[in-house]
């Protein structure tokens, strides 16, 4: 991919995501564990035009607390070398393969515990994406707004805008979504953004305490 402005040419940086999504799949299936497709990925699932497909560095995928210590367990006594995330979860990287891939439950006592959300969202995904010929189930995009909403960094809300664009997400379900596992915090955080977007849906200020 490259960018070009007058005589100049920029080469942007380029993430095949292939290599990730078969490695992910190898190891959810060999474990019999769940995990979902979430993060700027299962982003460009949702917005067709790919002029909104936002860098990425590497494959994200959801996993319960306990799944992600199995995980790591397998895949440290496999000879790979697994990195604690902050967030809570852990990377896997195998450079000579292409392989990044992040297993996150969002379990932290440092940044906060959104493993139930993250939980939520994997016992609900009921659709799958393909990638290549590996098939994923991917996180609903009502839960997917929610995560965005709930790291309070500009680039994430920025995809929860993207996203909100698209007029393909039940505003009803989000909201309930949102205050069961985000709070009030939460709901004044989206009925903000709705407003700025224009959102049909969007409430006035005085109304964001209401269901």
């Amino acid at each position: 991919m490259s960018k070009t402005a007058g005589n100049n040419s920029k080469t942007l940086p380029k993430f095949d995501p292939v290599p990730s999504a078969k490695f992910a799949c190898e190891v959810l299936n060999e474990l019999k564990i769940d995990g979902i497709l979430i993060g700027r990925l299962a982003v460009w699932m949702y917005l067709p035009d790919t002029s909104e497909h936002a860098y990425t560095k590497d494959f994200d995928v959801a996993v319960s607390k306990k799944n992600r210590l199995e995980i790591a367990k397998y895949l440290t006594n496999r000879g790979y070398e697994v990195r604690e995330l902050t967030i809570g979860g852990f990377n896997a990287r195998i450079s000579e393969k292409d392989v990044n891939v992040d297993f996150i439950d969002r379990y932290s006592e440092e940044v906060g515990n959104l493993s139930d959300l993250f939980g939520d969202a994997i016992s609900q995904a009921n659709e799958t994406v393909r990638i290549e010929d590996t098939e994923l189930k991917i996180v609903s995009v009502e839960h997917l707004i929610a995560m965005k909403l709930a790291t309070t960094e500009k680039k994430d809300e920025d995809d929860a805008k993207r996203l909100l664009k698209e007029d393909r997400t039940d505003i009803g379900r989000l909201r309930k979504i949102t205050r069961q596992f985000l709070g009030n915090f939460g709901i004044v955080s989206l009925e903000r953004v709705l407003l700025e977007i224009g959102h049909k849906e969007a409430r006035q200020r005085k109304k964001y305490g209401d269901s």
